[in-house]
């Protein structure tokens, strides 16, 4: 429409163009003809409108949607007032510099409001005024305001509508969706949801295929194929999944256009072999890759619609086919996955911390496996004099007095103890007086001549004689001497001075001070890699900072108890004697083994264990 033809509407009237205008508003059209519309009524609205713009955003950018008078090419002043609103997000109102009073019929102003939906700026209308006063400009920006609500009006419509639309196509997605979850095996799930598309596609056709090592596998049909042309189908279908699934994106065929491009040569195959003749084929993910196709074969054209459908459902149902396929393979296809993965993920880049991790177990792995080192068989031991004599009680008595208890160290002929020889004394002393009196009767014989009485006298005093004997080697045995240097092992006759003894009863145990054996109580597991010769190094509980090296003398063949554990006891000598040391200490024991792999030290027990309990449960 042309500036100089329009005229001004008198208030309170409303013309045939208003109508028409309105009624484009209330008919929610197009955007273009809804704000080609709104700008029209809103200039007709403010007097003295020249010209105007309506900026919107589409698709990320700001961009003119509308102009008036339509085919206006508008100003640069509009255009630096409609950036400034938008920039400083307020109205903004310039007036022409320099006005003098009598002729404002030819000032030009400039308004610009921005429009602010949701706290985000959408677009901005400035509109250019002639002959406007304070006051009009004031009404201009306050119909600006309010004209706004009618833009914000329709974007809240058409984002109602588009949520609502999306939400249909979710919910459509999910129930595809749990059709597949229903279905316990992946072919199965695959041909239940192509027949669940086809039925909400109103397709003719809905087939699913999968990517296998060579090529995509046709693994669920909406439709029956005749049993001639199968094979033909199955071969072009794959081969529409085929083209889709290399460039990774959904392909259309035909173009809106009409335009045949080669990327779509095997959709056209198809089409050409029957199918359609409006085919989509949409990729399936899983895992972050693609895995699988979709193809919708229609008798009427496909729409942006029923592309979204099939792009949400196939983003749904890729995870859960994956899933189902996942389950159903091969234990040794899925360990080969799983190396392929793994190596894919060391040979190829990223995954850093995977490379180290592996890089550190490989070198001990390496390390274990090639490290040789002295094997050692540990075992308890306790140190023991290599002779131990025991002292006993020579005779019958009472025990007289102690010299020393056990843990002291003595010397050849000390006294250890003495028996009561009180009574020995007194029938010596007899013997003695009997002897003397003999003697006597013996002399008065010889003077006499009396060969008789001198041959029982003589007997008489060699009788006497013997029991002095005897009873001096009783005397003597109440005296308990060391018979050799040595340490008291056993034996503590303090609180038993005056009690009595038996002959033969044990009162000392003596060790020697420098002659030693080590008595190694080997563990039955280990007692076969023990043998004479074999030698080993010894520390003491008490001594833990020295070593003393042993070597293997003995192996007893008989196993006992110990601490729960059966053992055979293996005698060893010690090479070199320390005065520290004393009988009966006790400390652990390592007989070297000979050489093997640090990784067999570490582990052959765990593996002789298993190897028993596998063998015990082995039929």
């Amino acid at each position: 429409m042309e500036r100089e033809n329009q005229t001004e509407p008198e208030a309170g009237t409303v013309t045939p163009l208003d109508q028409a205008l309105w009624s484009v508003l209330a008919a929610e059209s197009a955007p273009a003809p809804f704000t080609r519309a709104w700008l029209a009524l809103l200039c007709r609205m403010l007097p003295g409108a020249a010209r105007a713009v309506l900026v919107l955003r589409q698709d990320g950018a700001l961009a003119p949607i509308a102009r008036w008078p339509e085919g206006d090419p508008g100003s640069a002043q509009l255009s630096h007032v409609a950036e400034l609103a938008l920039t400083e997000r307020r109205g903004v109102v310039s007036r022409p510099g320099g006005r003098t009073p009598g002729h404002t019929a030819t000032r030009v102003s400039h308004l610009a409001f921005p429009l602010l939906f949701g706290g985000e700026d959408q677009g901005v209308v400035a509109v250019e005024l002639e002959g406007a006063g304070d006051a009009a400009l004031r009404d201009a920006m306050r119909q600006l305001q309010w004209g706004a609500s009618w833009i914000e009006l329709r974007q809240l419509r058409v984002q109602s509508v588009d949520d609502a639309a999306r939400l249909r196509q979710g919910y459509a997605a999910l129930e595809v969706a749990a059709t597949a979850l229903a279905a316990d095996r992946f072919d199965a799930a695959a041909r239940a949801t192509a027949t669940e598309m086809a039925l909400r596609l109103r397709a003719s056709r809905v087939a699913i295929g999968w990517v296998t090592r060579r090529s995509i596998r046709i693994a669920g049909l909406s439709h029956a194929v005749g049993s001639g042309k199968r094979a033909d189908v199955t071969v072009n279908l794959a081969a529409a999944m085929d083209e889709a699934v290399d460039q990774g994106a959904s392909l259309l065929f035909p173009l809106p256009d009409g335009e045949a491009l080669p990327s779509r040569a095997a959709h056209a195959r198809l089409v050409a072999q029957g199918a359609g003749p409006y085919v989509l084929t949409v990729p399936l993910t899983t895992q972050g890759r693609i895995a699988g196709a979709i193809t919708v074969e229609r008798d009427t054209p496909i729409d942006q619609d029923a592309i979204d459908l099939t792009e949400a459902i196939a983003a749904l149902v890729g995870p859960v086919l994956g899933q189902l396929r996942l389950g159903e393979r091969w234990l040794t296809t899925i360990a080969f996955h799983i190396f392929t993965r793994t190596a894919r993920q060391l040979l190829g880049p990223e995954h850093y911390v995977l490379k180290l991790v592996t890089g550190i177990v490989v070198g001990v792995v390496v390390f274990f496996s090639l490290f040789h080192t002295e094997y050692h068989v540990n075992a308890q031991a306790m140190v023991e004099g290599e002779v131990r004599r025991t002292i006993a009680a020579g005779l019958d008595g009472y025990i007289g007095s102690e010299h020393v208890r056990a843990g002291q160290v003595v010397h050849q002929g000390d006294v250890l103890a003495t028996l009561d020889d009180s009574e020995l004394n007194l029938q010596r002393l007899r013997w003695i007086a009997t002897r003397q009196q003999h003697q006597s009767e013996l002399d008065r014989a010889l003077a006499t001549g009396t060969r008789a009485d001198v041959n029982i006298d003589g007997a008489q005093i060699a009788e006497a004689a013997a029991e002095i004997a005897l009873l001096d080697a009783q005397l003597a045995r109440t005296k308990i001497v060391a018979p050799f240097d040595g340490l008291i092992t056993n034996g503590d006759l303090s609180q038993s001075v005056g009690m009595p003894v038996q002959r033969a009863q044990v009162l000392f145990e003596i060790a020697p001070l420098d002659s030693y054996r080590v008595i190694i109580r080997v563990p039955d597991s280990e007692i076969a890699r023990v043998a004479p010769g074999h030698l080993g190094t010894l520390v003491l509980s008490a001594l833990p900072d020295r070593h003393f090296d042993l070597h293997v003398v003995r192996v007893t063949p008989i196993a006992e108890q110990s601490d729960g554990s059966n053992t055979f006891h293996v005698e060893a000598r010690l090479d070199d004697v320390s005065p520290q040391l004393r009988p009966n200490m006790e400390g652990v024991a390592k007989i070297d083994a000979g050489r093997h792999l640090l990784i067999w030290a570490w582990t052959h027990h765990l593996i002789d264990a298993i190897r028993l309990f596998l063998w015990s449960w082995w039929p």
